[in-house]
């Protein structure tokens, strides 16, 4: 039997559910921190928890407002915005920790040389990429807004310049008494020109269009250094890489004929600090710090591509009636806390309750098998947890990580 196919066990197929679940409740705190603490005890006391807060929430729910599409579209902005923020900010802290570690130890140049100082230089610069993502993202929602308005701005000259036609083709439009009033009519109607706005609009998609191409460039590259702080047999190969994609207008236009860029080697940091801590057994008092931050790095890609894809749909949402958008920017946050906390664990319930029969039913798939089971699972779009799918594709995206780093 192959390794791969070898069946997975049972500790780390209940290990992937619970910190999934685990991972979803602390990111959305849908627990109190004491609560927390004891549904890390078992997968059963973190059902029991859940239902508990789940009840008690219902009780406020009534006096909520009802949650309208474009409300959650915002919402779902708002939070790859924060969550991109967040992510690309405790990385920095964590390569900062590693540099603090660093200072506390005399290095000889042969351990500075066998990974300390080649990681030191691949974690800087993935940090930079991260943040020049995270920027990115921010001026592109900014972008797709100013390009929402355009296009409202351009449908409401259409249909007025429309309506005015039709105004001047009805009974008193179509009465001119001379040849003035008739060259007048036909001034109003030619000189009506929506020509500006279509002109806005076209440059706002211009450049929309030319911000989505940089993300996914950089999402690329950043794919490509994760992949390098990940156990080799775990990587992934060119055709099993996540489709992501970024909108680019209101027609759901993914960018096309992508440049040709030379590809970048980058150095193997696994597969180094493996090898290294074999030849210099002092630097077993890095091994916590690293290992975090590998897990940290791939964990990151993957939520960075979640999130563009999560953004695709709030982005769509947001130019079927971008008026109200705008308008839900200004809605009450607690209000709105309250009504998401309710929805997230009202899907998660039921997450559970299937994945924990699932565990017990197939104890012959291999981890690979399992692990993509779940998240077929996840993704199934009439299942009562669909609302959520998202976040626990992000939330199994962590516990892969944690996972998948362990020595």
């Amino acid at each position: 039997m192959k390794l791969e196919d070898k069946p997975a066990e049972p500790q780390y197929r209940e290990a992937l559910i619970s910190m999934t679940a685990l991972a979803f409740i602390e990111e959305h705190a849908l627990l109190r921190p004491d609560q927390l603490e004891d549904a890390k005890i078992s997968l059963q006391a973190l059902f029991l928890r859940t239902s508990g807060e789940e009840t008690m929430l219902r009780k406020l729910i009534d006096i909520l407002k009802t949650t309208k599409q474009i409300h959650q579209s915002f919402a779902s902005i708002s939070s790859v915005l924060s969550g991109i923020t967040r992510g690309v900010q405790t990385v920095d802290g964590k390569v900062a920790a590693y540099k603090q570690a660093l200072a506390t130890m005399t290095l000889s140049a042969e351990e500075n040389a066998a990974f300390v100082g080649p990681f030191l230089s691949f974690s800087q610069a993935l940090l930079q990429k991260m943040e020049s993502f995270d920027d990115n993202i921010h001026q592109y929602v900014e972008l797709k807004e100013t390009e929402a308005r355009y296009a409202s701005i351009h449908r409401i000259a259409i249909d007025a310049r429309e309506r005015l036609k039709q105004r001047l083709a009805g009974v008193l439009g179509s009465q001119t008494r001379s040849e003035v009033e008739n060259r007048i009519r036909q001034n109003v109607v030619s000189s009506f020109d929506y020509s500006e706005a279509e002109s806005n609009l076209q440059f706002a998609r211009r450049d929309t269009r030319n911000k989505a191409e940089e993300i996914l460039e950089q999402l690329e590259d950043i794919r490509a250094m994760c992949q390098m702080a990940k156990n080799p047999s775990m990587r992934e190969k060119n055709e099993d890489s996540p489709d992501i994609s970024v909108t680019v207008s209101s027609h759901s236009v993914t960018p096309a004929g992508k440049k040709t860029k030379t590809k970048v080697e980058y150095d193997d940091v696994f597969d180094l600090f493996a090898t290294a801590l074999l030849a210099h057994p002092r630097l077993l008092q890095l091994k916590d710090i690293v290992l975090e931050l590998f897990k940290l790095y791939q964990h990151s890609y993957g939520m960075f591509g979640l999130d563009c894809n999560n953004l695709n749909k709030a982005i769509e949402t947001m130019f079927d009636n971008s008026e109200a958008y705008f308008e839900a920017k200004e809605e009450d946050m607690d209000v709105r806390t309250k009504r998401e906390k309710l929805k997230m664990i009202e899907g998660l319930i039921p997450f559970l309750e299937h994945t924990a029969a699932v565990f017990m039913e197939d104890a012959v798939l291999s981890y690979g098998r399992f692990s993509r089971k779940i998240s077929d699972i996840i993704s199934e779009k009439r299942a009562p947890w669909a609302h959520v799918a998202m976040d626990l594709l992000r939330s199994k995206v962590q516990a892969e990580a944690d996972l998948s780093t362990r020595l």
